[in-house]
């Protein structure tokens, strides 16, 4: 079979199960298959595929068809420009969050070493971001997962910001002690009642990473109220926010006296929100 009826019969297939992105989807577990890059395909189109590569990639094919989240199936999502190790059981990382990598690196830009805490640190591509992005920076991360400890361990170890980050299994703050110039969090922020409704291949994620009592609310208030007395004077918290929650977060940020700040996503939706300690 060629490369291009490979091709043609996967977004067939993609297509028939619901899949948004069957032709994107289909090129990226080719190129994996082959290790090639996407753009290669188009040339090689006519090219012959071994029955094994054939098999291979339509198992694969089968896999996506069943809604299994294109990351965990090559095992590598790629955010801030960088690739991260993601597995079964880690929060996929999301290009809005992107957004929150931004707005921490322009308020320590001009910090001398600074030092910051992240809160759920999941693949780790928050903090690894940051601290890719400032050499003088140095962080804790925590997480309750086993597995997300583990993964975070190894992209740290991989893009090798692992002697300035230091990975805790603990719940959210527990056991930190210290004064930081930052605390940022991806908390899982979405209420039960709107769990029901999210894409299949969103509820193959971890769902405590994504489901938060309270309104989905639960989270911030923890990290606020255990996080105030962390934060040095001029100190800020960093938080992404679900589509409707920007307001009720900035009010608690309020509550506590902090200087607050909405920033919004490409979709216009204010998806991080900024409390400093003034």
């Amino acid at each position: 079979m060629k490369i291009k009826d490979a091709l043609k019969k996967a977004v067939e297939k993609l297509k028939k199960a619901g899949i948004e992105t069957p032709v994107l989807d289909a090129q990226i577990l080719l190129s994996y298959i082959l290790k090639i890059p996407r753009w290669k395909l188009i040339i090689k189109e006519n090219e012959e595929l071994s029955q094994e590569i054939v098999e291979k990639f339509f198992k694969l094919v089968e896999k996506r068809a069943n809604r299994t989240p294109i990351a965990y199936i090559t095992g590598e999502k790629e955010f801030y420009g960088l690739p991260f190790k993601v597995e079964e059981g880690v929060l996929i990382p999301r290009p809005e969050t992107e957004i929150l990598v931004e707005e921490v690196l322009k308020r320590i830009k001009n910090r001398k070493n600074p030092t910051g805490i992240e809160v759920g640190v999941g693949s780790g591509c928050i903090s690894i971001s940051l601290l890719k992005n400032k050499p003088d920076l140095r962080m804790i991360a925590t997480d309750i997962s086993e597995k997300a400890v583990k993964t975070a361990k190894e992209n740290a170890k991989i893009h090798g910001v692992d002697e300035r980050l230091s990975i805790i299994k603990t719940d959210k703050l527990k056991s930190i002690k210290g004064k930081y110039d930052f605390i940022v969090s991806n908390p899982p922020y979405i209420p039960q009642y709107e769990y029901e409704s999210l894409q299949p291949e969103v509820k193959k994620e971890p769902k405590e990473a994504l489901i938060a009592k309270d309104e989905g609310l639960e989270f911030y208030k923890d990290i606020i109220n255990e996080g105030y007395k962390l934060l040095k004077e001029n100190g800020f918290f960093a938080f992404e926010v679900g589509y409707n929650q920007a307001e009720k977060v900035e009010k608690l940020l309020q509550k506590k006296g902090l200087k607050t700040e909405k920033v919004k996503d490409l979709q216009g939706i204010y998806r991080v929100v900024i409390g400093e300690k003034k």
